[in-house]
């Protein structure tokens, strides 16, 4: 009771915050623009912050230090605001929080998190992957974030099955995409060190490769998926303006430097 009591009387200027989290006062305003970090609470003209902002702060600066992008940032924070990031990836963010790791749901479980399944429903999403069956009365779903997804589209009033159409050309294309990796794989970092009587280093390299290849491509992928849906909101006079719109109001239009200053960059 001591230690939440101690918890709940923290009480900060923006000066003792950026003192405190070792940060310019301009970053953490930068921060409150760029929606990642909430408004302080107003007491007359002073901004008064608390513990919640000091593990915001937190937060913000493990996961770009890990070389999350402030847009990637504030996406992660936000499906934490709304159920729970830890829940949302599988894990707790760690060394491998993009490789999540698998979860074993009863389906009764299953049917809490996505509503109203059907029979039919849940064999589509065996089919593209996004469960399998383990035992009688379980199943493992290997991507909680996409089942995640599929429970945000059903809340929003969407099929779940265009959501799974999704999922299943999303594996499709991911499938011939790692056949293709994994020639580059072999033939320019195993064969190398084989051929050097280091084949022993594979291993380690893979590990640590992995990692980076999943951020790297989460990061490009990003960026290729705004740009596309920008060229098709070109070609598309019914929906482009709302395309163009949603776009905006998700991008984070701001770059980070390695002191964690923050540059704001125009999207014209």
């Amino acid at each position: 009771m001591a230690d939440t009591q101690a918890v709940e009387a923290v009480e900060l200027t923006v000066d003792e915050l950026a003192q405190r989290a070792h940060l310019p006062v301009r970053t953490i305003r930068e921060y409150q623009t760029l929606r990642l970090l909430p408004a302080p609470r107003r007491q007359g003209r002073i901004g008064v912050y608390g513990q919640a902002h000091l593990d915001r702060l937190a937060a913000i600066g493990r996961l770009q230090r890990r070389g999350y992008s402030l847009a990637a940032i504030k996406d992660l924070l936000d499906a934490g605001d709304a159920g729970g990031l830890a829940a949302l990836l599988g894990v707790e963010l760690g060394v491998a929080a993009l490789d999540e790791m698998p979860l074993r749901l009863t389906m009764a479980q299953l049917n809490s998190r996505v509503p109203g399944l059907s029979a039919a429903t849940l064999e589509r999403a065996r089919a593209v992957g996004l469960i399998q069956p383990d035992g009688a009365q379980h199943v493992l779903v290997r991507s909680p974030a996409l089942v995640a997804l599929v429970a945000h589209a059903v809340g929003a009033g969407l099929p779940a099955d265009g959501v799974l159409d999704l999922i299943g050309a999303l594996r499709t294309g991911l499938g011939e995409l790692a056949e293709a990796v994994t020639g580059h794989v072999v033939d320019h970092v195993l064969e190398p060190l084989r051929s050097q009587g280091r084949a022993d280093a594979f291993a380690p390299v893979l590990r640590r490769g992995r990692l980076l290849l999943l951020q790297g491509l989460a990061s490009m992928f990003a960026d290729q998926l705004g740009e596309a849906l920008l060229a098709r909101a070109e070609t598309d006079p019914l929906r482009g303006s709302v395309l163009r719109a949603a776009i905006g109001e998700i991008r984070v239009g701001a770059v980070a430097d390695a002191a964690g200053h923050i540059e704001h960059r125009s999207h014209a």
